[in-house]
């Protein structure tokens, strides 16, 4: 046997790259030339002229076997790095790291955590190396490029559309390189949903298309395409011009390849990771997402977009009404398809976070929105263990809405909503305004609540001013508020208001239960709070009126 190395690939700052600008276009361009080098280039280069295999190649990450010592890794390293380059117009690049395997070890079936933790310490440390500084040229009459506005413009508008506004602009080649990704994406759906031969697809659009439903794909036009831009979600937001952004991680995927003992072992996992992700996606859409169809020229559209996916990433806009949904089923089924094909029926989990905004919103805000609120659910399902939940312990959906005097922050939204060290009537309280983030069981409760909340009519009058007397954060005030509210309800409503948070938080205090005392087994309730310990109080109501406008209303 031949000497072997292994080489592994990771795309330096992935994210600056595809959310260098607000405009869907050029993210959507960025994103799918990404995902193209990733999953084909790599690993046609390293079979054709390097006698390589791919053990995986997703996320914008990849690990390769190659035949031959560490110069020959290392030429293919090279190689894809000006692939990277040429097809970016220098925007993207990689770093890789190489790791020669000692002779005669079976690559395949032997153990290889030795070898492959050396080669995760020396990417780390390429990564970690302060890049060349390149001082781009300076004169009063080089314009910026109109997209990005760092780099300076170097062509026309690519578009044929013959709008005088768009063809003033000048992009940069990395910026038009996106956009003209963006045109031959478009022309691949189209191709796609005709499923036509010898033409090569879209990968990702592929795989959602190709795992929907039956029924759903007999509803596809041939003809539909993608939103052109963010403003196309404005007709289809039920009632305000609202999109959300849902990102989604899996939960210690790393370490868990880490530890896997074989090449082979570590190639099936992530397959299996990879393939869950893009099938939970085709079933959300299956359930959730209909196709837009509109009187007149406008053509049909799919109603969400994919701005990454892959790997156990996937991150997508879709209009308000239906986002949390789309996370539950997702975080559904990726869980039980990572179970289904796992060899020792090990189910994988993720974390997500979903962020309501306005259309017109900048997407670099909600971006980092997104980020911080999807962290957070991953910190905190680190700390709560839910024993009880189907879809395992670390499986937590995160979510919050931007309105005019919301702060940019998830932290300190969070923080506004609970106070540890309340004196009330000469005892310290803790109270928290908010139960996110929540369990799937926890959300699917809530969103069936607003839904017969809106069937009986509560009000959104009524509903604020609920959330008003909690976020007084006084436990006398807001109980004496809280129940004159309760009063003025109909009978009905006054028992569905009650009933609901008696559910919830029996079920959220499930893991606080002690065997000796009895009377754990059932929730304190002084309204609007439920009791979780002695000197704890919680409640939903606040989470309920935030997401009212902002869940679908069941047909039927």
């Amino acid at each position: 046997m031949g000497k072997q190395s292994l080489i592994a690939i990771d795309t330096q700052h992935i994210h600056g790259y595809v959310y260098e600008t607000d405009r869907l276009q050029e993210i959507r361009g960025a994103s799918a030339i990404l995902d193209r080098l990733n999953r084909r280039t790599m690993e046609y280069i390293a079979r054709k002229e390097y006698g390589g295999r791919q053990v995986f190649a997703n996320g914008g990450a990849g690990l390769f076997l190659i035949e031959g010592d560490e110069t020959r890794a290392k030429e293919y390293g090279e190689h894809i790095q000006r692939e990277f380059r040429k097809n970016s117009y220098g925007g993207a690049s990689i770093a890789y790291a190489f790791q020669e395997l000692p002779d005669g070890k079976d690559a395949w079936n032997d153990d290889t955590r030795l070898e492959r933790n050396l080669l995760r310490y020396k990417l780390a440390q390429k990564k970690s190396e302060a890049p060349a500084i390149v001082s781009l040229p300076s004169h009063p009459f080089l314009r910026p490029c109109s997209a990005c506005g760092t780099r300076y413009a170097e062509y026309h508008d690519p578009s044929e559309a013959g709008d005088p506004v768009s063809q003033s602009n000048r992009y940069c080649g990395v910026c038009r390189e996106k956009r003209f990704e963006d045109d031959r994406i478009k022309s691949g759906i189209y191709h796609v949903i005709k499923k036509s031969e010898d033409v090569e697809k879209p990968f990702a659009w592929e795989r959602v298309i190709g795992g929907l439903t039956d029924e759903y794909k007999n509803r596809i036009p041939e003809d539909t395409e993608r939103p052109p831009d963010f403003n196309e979600l404005r007709g289809i937001t039920g009632g305000k011009d609202y999109l959300a952004l849902i990102y989604a991680d899996g939960n210690g995927m790393g370490q868990l390849l880490d530890k896997l003992e074989t090449l082979t072992l570590v190639r099936d996992t992530a397959e299996n990771i990879d393939n869950a992700i893009f099938t939970a996606m085709s079933a959300a859409v299956s359930e959730h997402l209909e196709i837009v169809t509109r009187e007149g020229s406008t053509p049909p559209r799919f109603p969400f977009d994919m701005l990454l996916m892959g790997g156990d990433d996937a991150m997508i806009v879709t209009p308000a009404p239906q986002a949390l949904d789309v996370a539950c089923t997702l975080a559904k089924k990726f869980h039980d398809e990572t179970q289904k094909h796992d060899p020792e029926k090990k189910a994988r989990t993720l974390s997500i976070g979903v962020v309501f905004a306005p259309v017109k919103y900048p997407f670099g805000l909600l971006y980092d929105l997104a980020t911080e609120t999807l962290r957070y659910a991953k910190k905190e399902g680190i700390k709560r263990q839910h024993p009880d939940s189907k879809y395992g312990d670390g499986t937590f959906i995160n979510f919050m809405s931007v309105t005019g005097s919301t702060s940019l922050s998830f932290e300190k939204i969070y923080k506004s909503l609970h106070d540890k060290h309340v004196n009330d009537e000469a005892r310290d309280v803790a109270l928290y305004a908010t139960l996110r983030p929540y369990t799937v069981e926890e959300l699917e409760m809530l969103l069936t609540a607003i839904r017969e909340g809106k069937r009986l009519g509560l009000g959104r009058t009524k509903l604020h001013q609920v959330r008003e007397a909690v976020l007084k954060m006084n436990l006398t005030a807001s109980v004496h508020e809280g129940m004159a509210l309760l009063n003025s309800w109909r009978e009905e409503q006054q028992d569905f208001v009650t009933r609901h948070v008696y559910t919830l938080g029996n079920h959220y205090q499930q893991a606080h239960r002690e065997a000796g005392k009895p009377g754990t087994a059932f929730p304190r309730v002084t309204f609007p709070w439920f009791g979780d310990g002695p000197r704890t109080y919680r409640t939903s109501l606040n989470d309920f009126t935030e997401l009212y406008d902002f869940v679908a209303q069941e047909e039927g």
